[in-house]
């Protein structure tokens, strides 16, 4: 199907041409590790974890953490590292052998050295000197490099949408370049007005657009958002409504806007009936095999 035989569907027949094309992955190679953000964030305490490969293997280990630690305070910082917490500042709840509740914080980037005994405790408490002691048998960067490797991929969900947002960049740049459109990447309301003299009516002050492109010729701009989402959830049924009254929002502009909503995944199987009162609404939703036939050229070719 080319894009003028999808957009002069009925909505129901345009919703049934999208979720038959919906994509299985936007997982790109790149998705699974970040490793320039692995290799940064070991990086951060390398000379500390050097320091912290003396603790291996000792026989006294939490009196030689103790001493340790006392002398040289800053070592603590690289802690958090070593359990896996991104968190420098540490809520703590201890619960004693009469099963008596208290809270404690420890702060791993202002380290009190009044409370060195404090850091030791918590730290032989969480098992890591119990490690550093018995399994342990390598430096310390390698073992970081590995949990950091092993945090980075709760980011993930993160990388859908961003590769979404790549994905989209690229073919709007290569299609603005072929047809002498402008275009923004995370354009807000106030640069459109500022840059464009076009007035963009929207749901949230702070609101930025995945990408607007621009015709001078025609005086107007297209306002692309975009998303993926690999599985169900009730976040695709707000996700929907939102893009649904941002669409409203937008024509009721005095100039020459149009809304156009990129998404895929096939998160969206289970969520039918809230995407469908979406299709009702907004004319323009493709998603990737639809960007790969063309269908974003051929929506600005439409009018030029």
């Amino acid at each position: 199907m080319d894009f003028n035989n999808y957009i002069g569907l009925e909505s129901d027949d345009r919703l049934n041409a999208f979720m038959a094309t919906l994509s299985v992955t936007n997982r790109t190679p790149e998705y699974y590790v970040n490793w320039e953000k692995v290799e940064r964030e070991t990086r951060k305490f390398e000379l500390e974890l050097n320091t912290l490969n003396y603790l291996i293997g000792k026989e006294d280990i939490y009196s030689e953490a103790l001493e340790l630690f006392t002398n040289q305070p800053e070592l603590l910082k690289a802690i958090p590292s070593l359990i896996a917490s991104r968190d420098t500042s540490l809520d703590i709840l201890n619960i004693d052998e009469n099963d008596d509740m208290s809270f404690e914080q420890l702060n791993f980037l202002v380290i009190d050295e009044n409370c060195i005994a404090d850091y030791v405790d918590f730290i032989n408490q969480a098992g890591l000197l119990d490690f550093l002691q018995n399994k342990a048998k390598r430096s310390l960067v390698d073992y970081v490099y590995g949990v950091e490797a092993g945090i980075d991929s709760n980011a993930r969900k993160n990388r859908s949408g961003t590769t979404m947002e790549g994905i989209l960049e690229r073919t709007v740049s290569k299609i603005a370049q072929e047809k002498g459109l402008e275009w923004k990447p995370q354009a807000t309301a106030s640069f459109i007005k500022s840059q464009w003299d076009i007035e963009v009516p929207v749901d949230k002050s702070k609101r930025r657009f995945d990408a607007a492109v621009y015709s001078r010729a025609l005086n107007k701009v297209w306002l692309i958002e975009t998303n993926y989402y690999g599985g169900g959830g009730s976040k695709l049924k707000a996700v929907a409504g939102e893009f649904t009254e941002l669409s409203q929002f937008v024509k009721t502009s005095k100039d020459n806007v149009e809304f156009v909503w990129v998404t895929d995944g096939q998160g969206w199987k289970f969520s039918r009936l809230p995407l469908a009162e979406a299709f009702g609404h907004i004319d323009n939703v493709f998603n990737l095999t639809m960007l790969k036939e063309g269908f974003l050229s051929d929506l600005f070719e439409k009018e030029i």
